[in-house]
């Protein structure tokens, strides 16, 4: 039922569901594929925008990043009083992501003698979720190299951000558990955003533009206000100026847009300091306002991303994710092959475009409906003292 006018925004907790969530999360999804399989657009007026909005389809890890945090923290403020916090959370998180993660190394075991994989030492430390940090210093551990054919290497560039969100995961829970207060929270992670963009700002003058870029990109130190920032937003929400907060997020959602844009036309170099220093932070506030505009039931957001498609895509997003880009070079592979079958660079992109984003999909889909949902299910041994008061759990396998 639509809120009208004069309403105000509806009290949230950790067990308040949000469908358009998922919408939300298509788009990141579509963003980053988008990314990752879309260059080529060239040609005119109309493909070359295409392009220039497809070389930015890195933000939808940005989204991902400040919703998770947005829906963390909301998890953690609302069930610290919990019996068993610590364990509780940790085994909920761990059955969500762990399961589909580990499967991959063990399929990509398993196909070693196939496809002559040529593993290192170094890789070892994406097992642990810590493979970002080695691999800046050598970007070649971010790809598995085949003997088989370079068109079978296996790409694991994208994995840096789940080694950054695990990271959060792990230190922000005894955070919270130790400052307890809703405004010592919103006081720390405000100060830590900005010591992040401090951070930032030091890399960039002691390393310079191109050697910072990787660091600041995908290290947790110089990226945590993008998660806190969605912190902020769910702390914000559950306190007594809630409904203003969310009157204000079309606004946060406007300036963090335009603030964006003015970045990317004025200073549009992947490794520009205008993006690497405030831009993230510039982003991350667009996104929790365009996160608050799609939870307040009735919006012009909430309709847009409850469309029923996106809610399916969003479902399977996180196994899309982590599927998309393994085999990032069979894919450039298949495109050139339609290529040469199609004699069109158009109709070309468009097959191998469509035939990746399928397949990747229904593989999402299965791996989440036989395998992931298995897992979850396992959650019901871990419910909160307040899911067990209330009868309302917190996570429903559909």
């Amino acid at each position: 039922m639509a809120l009208s006018a004069n309403q105000v925004f509806k009290p949230i907790d950790f067990r308040t569901r949000f469908p358009a969530l998922d919408g939300l999360r298509a788009l990141a999804i579509c963003a980053v594929f988008a990314e990752h399989y879309g260059g080529g657009s060239h040609g005119g007026l109309i493909l070359n925008l295409i392009n220039i909005l497809r070389s930015r389809g890195w933000l939808g890890v940005d989204l991902f990043f400040v919703l998770s945090g947005f829906l963390i923290t909301g998890i953690l403020y609302d069930t610290q009083q919990d019996s068993r916090y610590f364990l509780r959370f940790f085994a909920r998180r761990s059955l969500r992501i762990f399961p589909i993660y580990y499967l991959v190394f063990f399929v990509l075991l398993l196909l070693t003698p196939i496809l002559l994989l040529q593993w290192r030492p170094g890789h070892l430390l994406f097992l642990i979720y810590q493979g970002n940090w080695l691999a800046n210093h050598d970007f070649s551990l971010y790809v598995i190299p085949s003997g088989r054919s370079r068109w079978m290497l296996v790409s694991l560039s994208h994995f840096w951000s789940l080694c950054v969100e695990e990271q959060f995961y792990m230190l922000w829970p005894f955070a919270i558990f130790l400052l307890r207060s809703r405004k010592k929270i919103l006081v720390a992670a405000m100060t830590l955003s900005l010591i992040a963009i401090g951070l930032r700002a030091g890399e960039f003058a002691w390393l310079g533009a191109a050697q910072a870029e990787g660091w600041i990109v995908r290290t947790l130190p110089f990226r945590m206000d993008s998660l806190l920032i969605g912190g902020m937003l769910a702390l914000l929400l559950r306190g007594p100026a809630a409904a203003r907060i969310q009157g204000a997020c079309k606004w946060m959602f406007a300036l963090g847009t335009a603030g964006a844009l003015a970045i990317f036309f004025l200073s549009p170099m992947y490794d520009s300091p205008w993006l690497l220093i405030p831009g993230y932070t510039i982003i991350a506030i667009g996104c929790a306002g365009l996160i608050g505009l799609t939870i307040r039931e009735g919006s012009v957001a909430f309709h847009i991303f409850r469309w029923k498609p996106l809610q399916i895509l969003g479902k399977y997003s996180y196994g899309f994710y982590i599927y998309h880009l393994l085999f990032r070079w069979f894919w450039i592979g298949f495109l050139v092959w339609c290529g040469r079958k199609t004699h069109s660079i158009a109709l070309s992109g468009v097959m191998a475009l469509g035939v990746n984003f399928v397949v990747t999909f229904v593989v999402s889909k299965i791996s989440y409906d036989y395998f992931e949902s298995r897992f979850l299910r396992w959650k019901k041994h871990f419910e909160y003292d307040k899911e067990l008061s209330s009868h309302r759990h917190a996570f429903v396998v559909e």
